[in-house]
């Protein structure tokens, strides 16, 4: 239910962005404009996205151990390290807006003057924001190790909120006026979550005593090195395949940027909820001086891929009717559809091997017994260069698809490397026990039928925004409805250990 619930919250977010981006196509198109704003948004949220999801490896156990040993007191503890954060944040700030103009220089040498201007402002607006995220980060933290998830999960969609309104809204200075709307509402969503922390932590101790003392201590250390090296390679892939993007040509990098929208945003946002809750129920067990089994790793990662694959089947399968559905307007022409389309089939598998990476690793992070830097370090270090060799080869003959193959390629063979480096810890291997939660393959299997069903009597229809609608339901909502239907004659159950 705290998966489901921090999903809840993510789902407002997969519907804003969405929203963002049929606006985004219909306001600017492909092209110049719209490139240079997607390279400055692109730069800047994969920084604040990198901290809101990576520095949450080093707070959660932090807070966690405070949690476990200090009760009550561990407000204290959270509003210092979110001020610390914070300041962190404005250093980043600084930093960004310095080095926006020679950042599109080095990424982007083919914009032009007016592109690039643009691009570094968007960039330095965006990053405006840091201050705000990274203290939320610590707020975030604070509210899912008392069990709260899915009320941090909706407030943080506010930013995305506010851009939305000024695309709809504005007439002029698009790009500028929502890179500052997106900003100020960061800055509104950490007022908020502070609020909600004051309220719940100060009754913490009463709430929930503190347990034993753990077994094995919490290296905050160690945290911290393994989140900045992860928080590293997150910007490396992210910078590096929007400076091959810009590369392919004018509309490059919008392509990318909608291709990815699509192809991984209710995948990686369903990832996201599943390893969040997942980390810090291991975190708390590490801090409680337990270990999670072999089982219960593999346990989670076949829940995960059975929620996971339906929906990049969906994707795929409507890859066209999708795109031309939602962005095919205004001055995104069908040729601008047809390249986003092809290029988004290849891009729904890059979330299913990424999601298996991410869950090792977090596994690997949750255990202060093993050498998380070491392992952390070798792993990622091997899939950011493999990608960076990836998009060397392959983006001059595919363009963005190559970029997007390489995006899939790259978590299996890392995969097999960290199989390799765990093979005598006893993480990976073991007896591995499935319970109620085993009915869950066959309802992904029912719903994947059900969407191929579900599209059968629209196969011979012309293309037009009413049709395309009209099958993207049709074969949702079978889809959907085979699924909980199969779960419930199974009487699937699933528990995240």
């Amino acid at each position: 239910m705290a998966a489901v619930s921090h999903f809840g919250g993510q789902l407002l977010g997969i519907l804003l962005a969405l929203l963002v981006s049929h606006l985004i196509a219909r306001r600017l198109g492909v092209g110049a404009e719209a490139d240079a704003f997607f390279f400055g948004r692109r730069i800047a949220t994969s920084l604040i996205e990198a901290l809101s999801q990576i520095m949450a490896v080093f707070y959660i156990p932090l807070v966690a151990a405070h949690a476990a040993r200090a009760g009550g007191g561990f407000l204290r503890a959270t509003l210092r390290h979110a001020a610390i954060a914070a300041a962190l944040g404005l250093g980043l700030s600084l930093l960004t807006a310095w080095g926006a103009a020679p950042m599109v220089r080095l990424l982007a040498p083919g914009f032009d003057g007016g592109a690039a201007m643009l691009a570094g402002q968007a960039l330095t607006l965006f990053g405006a924001a840091l201050p705000a995220t990274m203290g939320c980060i610590v707020f975030a933290a604070c509210l899912n190790v008392t069990g709260r998830f899915g009320m941090p999960s909706a407030i943080r969609q506010l930013p995305r909120a506010a851009v939305a309104a000024v695309l709809a809204l504005a007439g002029t200075d698009i790009a500028i006026r929502g890179a500052g709307a997106f900003a100020v509402a960061w800055f509104a969503v950490a007022g908020l979550m502070l609020l909600q922390c004051l309220r719940i932590a100060r009754d913490w101790q009463a709430e929930a005593p503190a347990p034993p003392a753990p077994a094995a201590p919490v290296r905050p250390l160690a945290a911290g090195i393994s989140a900045v090296l992860l928080m590293v390679a997150a910007l490396a892939s992210t910078w590096l395949e929007t400076g091959f993007a810009a590369q392919v040509g004018p509309g490059g990098v919008t392509r990318l940027e909608l291709t990815q929208r699509l192809g991984t945003l209710p995948g990686n946002t369903l990832v996201a909820a599943l390893s969040l809750v997942v980390f810090t129920a291991w975190s708390r067990r590490a801090a409680a001086g337990q270990r999670p089994s072999a089982s219960d790793f593999w346990r989670n990662i076949f829940v995960g891929l059975a929620a996971l694959l339906p929906v990049q089947v969906y994707v795929a399968l409507h890859s066209q009717a999708l795109v031309g559905f939602l962005l095919g307007h205004g001055r995104f022409d069908a040729a601008a559809v047809d390249s986003v389309a092809h290029s988004l089939r290849w891009m729904t598998l890059a979330p299913l091997s990424a999601f298996v990476l991410r869950m090792v690793l977090v596994r690997v992070l949750a255990d202060p017994g093993l050498p998380v830097v070491r392992l952390v370090a070798i792993g990622i270090g091997f899939d950011t260069g493999l990608k960076a060799l990836l998009f060397q080869l392959l983006t001059p003959g595919f363009g963005v698809v190559g970029i997007v193959t390489a995006q899939a390629i790259s978590p299996v063979a890392t995969l097999l490397l960290m199989a390799v480096l765990l093979r005598g810890s006893g993480l990976l291997g073991g007896p591995v026990h499935l319970g109620r939660e085993a009915g869950l393959a066959i309802a992904a299997a029912a719903s994947i039928a059900g969407f191929a069903l579900g599209a059968l009597p629209f196969s011979g229809a012309e293309p037009s925004a009413r049709a395309d609608f009209a099958m993207l339901a049709a074969s949702g909502l079978l889809g959907a409805a085979l699924f909980l239907v199969t779960a419930k004659v199974l009487r699937v159950s699933v528990a995240l250990h």
